[in-house]
């Protein structure tokens, strides 16, 4: 939940001013009069109206995100499909099943990334929202990114033992940043990517190696 104060003219006036700047729809809100706020004489004694609003932010980027993300698939031509939104604070995952769930997907996890970035755009999420939402294909993160951190959580164990630097398949930048932050928890190695473009390579290195 989120709170605010807000002052208007009016109760009305205060409240539909901050639904039409934040782009709330007025169900997603609930409203404690703070003060009425007064009219005056003559423009003597006027005073603002202030109430108290609570947001249902969870609420809102669960329909919001959905109503978005079947928009995308639907212009894209996609019209065989399933959202199944699944609740993990912080996280709200806009999971997606379909029978054209490679193409979704795309070489790499490709076409999923740009689904990503295209849902992180349009919902424009406050950067001080705790909340993230997630789009993915039929588990293809859990199933991907899970292995993934996996190998490299025990690359980076042999590289503290050996002395010597180990590297991971290409990837792109939704998997690469899973795993420099699984590897942030290895001590004595330390992670750079390398290669041109989008997908690039993630070498693990020991710390002390210049």
């Amino acid at each position: 939940m989120k709170y605010y104060e807000v002052e208007g003219s009016s109760v009305e006036e205060a409240l539909n001013t901050f639904l039409i700047e934040h782009d709330i729809p007025r169900e997603f809100v609930e409203v404690e009069v703070i003060e009425k706020g007064a009219k005056g004489i003559l423009g003597f004694g006027k005073k603002n109206a202030k109430i108290k609003i609570k947001f249902d932010e969870n609420e809102y980027l669960k329909r919001k995100s959905k109503i978005i993300l079947s928009e995308l698939l639907d212009k894209a031509g996609f019209n065989e499909y399933r959202i199944n939104v699944v609740e993990d604070y912080p996280n709200i995952i806009l999971n997606v099943e379909s029978p054209d769930s490679n193409l979704l997907i795309g070489k790499m996890g490709q076409t999923l990334e740009a689904l990503q970035y295209l849902i992180d755009k349009l919902l424009k999420i406050d950067d001080k929202s705790e909340i993230n939402v997630i789009v993915d294909i039929e588990n293809y993160r859990k199933r991907v990114i899970e292995n993934l951190k996996e190998r490299a959580i025990e690359l980076a164990k042999r590289v503290v033992k050996t002395k010597k630097v180990e590297k991971l398949p290409p990837m792109i930048p939704m998997v690469r940043k899973e795993i420099h932050n699984a590897l942030k928890e290895i001590p004595g190695v330390r992670t750079e990517s390398y290669g041109d473009g989008n997908i690039k390579t993630i070498y693990i290195i020991p710390e002390d190696l210049k």
